[in-house]
């Protein structure tokens, strides 16, 4: 109720989308990462297998990345988020009566309060301000492009505790983007992804593969998927432990 923006009107239900033919799709895919590492052998194995079957399912096939400063992308966000963060706590200590202690919160969101309470108004709208650039930096790549393939992770998936809420911040911030390093554009954006488990490792591991189309556009990403778990079923894999 009252909301300004209206949600984007859908052809169909999505689980109609799924009945049918996604069509001959441009689909750009990368393995590109914001520092520029490799990523896990295994991953990058399985992306080009991905990138094979597409191109022989009739889709137009072709590495691309997205192109962006990561760097850019990332201090933007860093101001908006830190910001935003604050702004919240705000209305949190309003609504205690109180500032909140060291030891009430994890390392790394106190250390994203401590540095969002520094920021200034100037550098908040500066973060929106370039986040709206560089979003349409992304969302340029789709004018020519249905859909963009990449990992959904770096790396295979760590044993638990490997991002864990007590580790320094630093650290830990080091090892979310070695894990995830290609999440964040589309969050940014808002357009929709969908992950798929096309593979496993030589261990037994999932590895998902990331699909992402234009903004809104859902349905293009249902069909596809309905496309590849007919080419790559997984329903009936299981893990090797399994009770």
């Amino acid at each position: 109720p009252a909301s300004p923006y209206a949600p984007p009107p859908k052809e169909r239900p999505y689980m109609e989308e799924i009945t049918k033919s996604p069509g001959k799709l441009k689909i750009a895919w990368s393995s590109e990462t914001p520092g520029g590492k490799p990523i896990d052998p295994e991953i990058q194995a399985a992306l080009e297998k991905t990138a094979e079957v597409l191109g022989k399912l009739g889709h137009e096939v072709t590495p691309r990345g997205l192109g962006i400063d990561y760097r850019a992308l990332y201090r933007a966000q860093g101001a908006v988020s830190g910001s935003n963060f604050a702004a919240g706590m705000m209305r949190r200590i309003e609504a205690m009566g109180r500032e909140p202690e060291q030891d009430e919160l994890e390392p790394l969101t106190w250390a994203g309060f401590k540095n969002g309470s520094r920021l200034t108004g100037a550098q908040a709208m500066w973060g929106w301000q370039q986040l709206r650039l560089m979003n349409r930096q992304v969302l340029s790549v789709f004018e020519d492009v249905d859909v963009y393939l990449c990992p959904v992770m770096g790396k295979l998936p760590p044993e638990i505790g490997f991002l864990g809420p007590d580790q320094e911040p630093r650290e830990l911030n080091k090892r979310q983007g070695q894990v995830f390093p290609y999440t964040p554009p589309f969050n940014f954006t808002g357009q929709p992804s969908l992950s798929l488990p096309l593979w496993q490792s030589e261990s037994g591991l999932p590895i998902g593969m990331m699909l992402t189309a234009r903004y809104a556009d859902e349905a293009t990403l249902f069909r596809l998927a309905a496309q590849l778990e007919k080419e790559l079923p997984w329903a009936g894999r299981k893990p090797k432990v399994w009770n």
